[in-house]
């Protein structure tokens, strides 16, 4: 090893150094536990130095409180080191290292000494910190010191790149709404619900006191407005103005990033005649400040910034009388086009602001799952919307079904609570009518209603819902329900699936059917009082239910933990039937373990146990055939159809 007096470079030191040290797993460094604590941090440090000293072909030194205090004003570094760094150029510069009380679970950081400043370096902060690791990175906390080297090594590689420059304008297109959120003066979020791709177009904006949200037009914002906060009382509706988005075929470097409105009306010149144009229009349109969004593809996919002019602000004039900027000198609606653009995009300063999506496909995977907008023309009707069917309907929803229907005729009592997805505030209201009224005002984008009606009244006065369905679920625990639905899906020939699931008593397993266009029917699979012919498991005479201290009034006894299986189950069958469009009827069955089964006093049928074709089973996902047979049902239908 060279000796610690020579000036080597320091990444030529280091190559040898395992870079293994640190992960990316979906974990962020915590704050220490119990198991380090201040010894444990004094401990790591000492580590830390020591291997230091082994492996630097240079000498170091600890910075002092004072300086790390008044060089990184606005982090909590606890202690530091300077090192020195001989660079290609020839130049030698400076790294400190520096570790927060969280060390040695909390990784060190590094920073470049007299740094060019914030947006001249990509992954450089304004303070010099360097940016190295994922958010969510782990460490190894028990060999802090390697994980120190490992790091040194990286910001050496990286300071080494930058100075050749080939990364600095990729990495900045690449990243970009990581550097606009440096560059950022806005303390406000735009909101977009607008599709993140192009072209440049004109937009809708609604503003409150502290709250601005963009979409693709005044439809879009009205519905989306009176799902998320109510519909405005009377004949008023929410106010909207015109807004545009710039659709830019790179993304901005920082150099580019418009500081005034004329840098702004550059910018969309220099994109296209439409983008430009684009600015021109809405500058006639306004009557105040405009908001601009620009959108472009980064290496993570699209994004989008936002731009607000100022030049159409109200000021005070010496009279102490109001003025407006932009029509001063002329007649309301009469600003000639030429002059409403060199006035709105004058030297007047823009302000940058952040962009919280809001959008479909980013609430529902985040722009990166192909499946969303699919979902979203999807339309599912949910009937019976208890215990099973609420949380069903929540998992569908979650998942983007852009249009659900919730038809229960049944309130909200107290027994319900503890496996709903609706709480005390819904006691004694219709589920289907309370489910909808949250779900709608969660998810703003989807449409939700809710219809307080039987199955039956369905049937009989709600045919067009169930036609426009693409999936109907149904959870009643009802046969003369199930059997009612399942006669109109024959009659109407089974153009859609019907997706009926239900629960075995204790939880211990739970069952989801879908029929499809062909295969069997759900009577062909249930006995005339609705016992389905397959069952999973078997109980003692009278005890698969439980009485309750009244004339003739059963349940059966399972808790939220065991109906989360059965729930999943459902929802994964349901998911699949409107992706995958199958068009054929089978059986799915979700088994608890055997444990539990036994515990609760029950056995495996015979019937299970040759599915499964062993004994030991349990815990697991079985698929059979929903087999078709001569059924009461199937002979209605075909009566009927022939009538007919």
């Amino acid at each position: 090893m060279p000796h610690r007096s020579q000036r080597l470079p320091l990444l030529s030191a280091l190559k040898a150094v395992p870079a293994h040290r640190c992960s990316h797993r979906e974990e962020a460094a915590m704050p220490n536990p119990a198991g380090f604590g201040e010894l444990g941090f004094e401990k790591a440090v000492l580590q830390l130095e020591a291997r230091l000293r082994e492996a630097l072909p240079a000498p170091f030194r600890r910075l002092s409180s004072h300086e790390i205090g008044a060089t990184y004003r606005q982090r909590r570094f606890e202690r530091g080191w300077r090192i020195d760094m001989l660079c290609s150029d020839g130049e030698t510069r400076q790294i400190d290292l520096l570790v927060s009380p969280a060390f040695p679970l909390g990784y060190p950081r590094t920073a470049l000494v007299d740094g060019p400043g914030q947006l001249v370096w990509p992954h450089v902060e304004h303070d010099g910190i360097l940016c190295l690791l994922p958010i969510m990175a782990e460490v190894d906390a028990e060999d802090p010191g390697s994980v120190a080297i490992h790091l040194i090594g990286r910001s050496a590689r990286l300071i080494e790149d930058l100075l050749k420059g080939e990364i600095i304008e990729r990495d900045f297109r690449e990243e970009f709404l990581t550097y606009w959120f440096y560059a950022r003066d806005a303390k406000f979020k735009i909101t977009s619900l607008v599709d993140p791709g192009g072209p440049s177009r004109e937009l809708r904006a609604w503003r409150d006191k502290d709250m601005v949200i963009v979409g693709e037009s005044q439809e879009q914002l009205e519905s989306w407005l009176s799902r998320r906060f109510g519909k405005p009382r009377g004949n008023k509706r929410f106010h909207t103005e015109p807004a545009g988005l710039l659709w830019l075929s790179s993304p901005p470097l920082p150099a580019d990033y418009p500081h005034n409105g004329a840098d702004l009306l550059a910018l969309a010149k220099k994109e296209s005649d439409e983008a430009y144009c684009l600015l021109v229009d809405l500058a006639s349109k306004a009557q105040k400040d405009i908001i601009v969004l620009m959108g472009a593809e980064g290496r993570g996919g699209s994004g989008l910034l936002a731009t607000m002019t100022t030049s159409g602000r109200k000021v005070s004039s010496r009279d102490g009388k109001i003025q407006e900027p932009l029509s001063k000198g002329f007649a309301p609606n009469r600003l000639p086009k030429e002059v409403a653009t060199l006035r709105t995009y004058s030297a007047a300063p823009v302000v940058k602001a952040e962009v919280s999506r809001a959008d479909p496909s980013w609430i529902h995977g985040r722009g990166k799952d192909a499946r969303s907008m699919r979902l979203l023309q999807k339309t599912v009707t949910f009937v019976g919307c208890g215990s099973v069917g609420s949380s069903v309907a929540a998992k569908l929803v979650r998942a983007g079904v852009g249009n659900c229907h919730f038809v229960d005729p049944e309130d909200l009592d107290w027994p319900n609570l503890g496996r709903h997805e609706l709480g005390a505030d819904s006691i004694g209201k219709n589920k289907a009518l309370e489910l909808a009224a949250k779900f709608q005002q969660a998810f703003p984008h989807l449409a939700i209603e809710g219809h307080e009606v039987s199955a039956q009244a369905l049937i009989d006065g709600y045919r067009d819902l169930l036609e426009s369905s693409d999936l109907v679920i149904s959870a009643t625990g009802s046969w003369s329900a199930e059997g009612a639905l399942n006669r109109w899906h024959l009659v109407n020939g089974r153009k859609m699936p019907f997706l009926y699931g239900w629960t075995e008593s204790y939880g211990a397993a739970g069952h989801a059917v879908l029929i499809g266009a062909y295969g069997g029917c759900l009577r062909c699979g249930i006995g005339g009082t609705g016992v389905p012919h397959f069952q999973a498991c078997h109980w003692p005479e009278g005890s698969a239910t439980i009485e309750e201290p009244a004339c003739g009034n059963h349940f059966t006894p399972y808790g939220a933990v065991e109906l989360g299986f059965v729930n999943d189950l459902i929802s994964e069958t349901a998911l699949r039937a409107l992706l995958e469009e199958s068009t054929l009827s089978h059986h799915r069955i979700w088994l608890a373990p055997i444990q539990r089964i036994k515990d609760s006093g029950g056995a495996i049928t015979e019937a299970m146990t040759q599915l499964a074709e062993r004994e030991n089973l349990g815990g697991q996902i079985w698929e059979r055939d929903w087999c078709q047979s001569d059924c009461p049902s199937c002979s209605f239908a075909r009566e009927y159809r022939s009538v007919a």
